[in-house]
């Protein structure tokens, strides 16, 4: 994967990724432009919240996280990640195991990703109307010696009151429909086995971490 498409996943966790922002207006039946402003301010959030180049490690995960609860339907979809039967099937110890691991591990991998930003720009091209309560915003990031902008969607859902992102989708790949794949073959592959998936979450979140410690090193000598 491209460090452009890392980048673009980076926006597209603000996720997982990927919500519960307040939005003082009723769902109507055209929510293009509430859905619009919604991704605007998300834009907006990053760029003053994350770009940083010198925010410390623990203050940039810290700021990542609260925007990812404040933005993202992170546990409807790391549910549906998981696959209902899974769910269904996992104690209530592996549940709260899951999803702590599947949350830090977007943290640790996207947080830092926003430090590197050189000038990239989140446009809104188009906002289709799916339903009365969901809709897709179309955007586009430029980026410095890039030949083509990147096309990033972000699917919104409007539920009492409030807005959230329910899917993203990097130059046509969803972001939700991808980790769904991924897990479910390591399922298929393990048996269906909750804890060997747990484990592997953990293995990654080791890594994820211990590979941001390195570059941190590395950036300060």
């Amino acid at each position: 994967m491209t460090r452009a498409m890392l980048r673009a996943w980076g926006w597209g966790a603000l996720l997982i990724l990927i919500i519960a922002l307040a939005v003082p207006t009723v769902v109507r039946a055209d929510i293009s432009d509430d859905a619009k402003a919604f991704i605007g301010k998300l834009s907006n959030e990053v760029l003053t919240q994350l770009t940083d180049a010198n925010l410390p490690l623990a203050q940039q995960e810290e700021r990542f996280r609260e925007i990812v609860t404040k933005y993202i339907a992170f546990e409807s979809i790391s549910r549906w990640v998981l696959g209902q039967r899974h769910w269904k099937k996992a104690s209530e110890a592996q549940r709260e195991d899951y999803m702590r691991l599947y949350g830090d591990l977007m943290v640790s991998t996207y947080a830092h990703r926003f430090q590197g930003y050189s000038g990239e720009a989140l446009k809104v091209t188009r906002v289709r109307v799916i339903d009365e309560n969901q809709a897709l915003v179309e955007s586009q990031i430029t980026r410095e010696g890039a030949d083509k902008p990147l096309t990033i969607n972000w699917r919104v859902r409007g539920a009492d009151g409030k807005y959230r992102i329910i899917d993203i989708m990097v130059e046509g790949l969803s972001m939700a429909q991808t980790q769904r794949s991924e897990f479910k073959s390591f399922m298929r592959s393990n048996g269906g086995d909750m804890n060997a998936l747990l484990a592997n979450l953990n293995e990654r979140l080791q890594k994820a971490r211990s590979d941001r410690q390195i570059a941190q090193q590395g950036t300060s000598q």
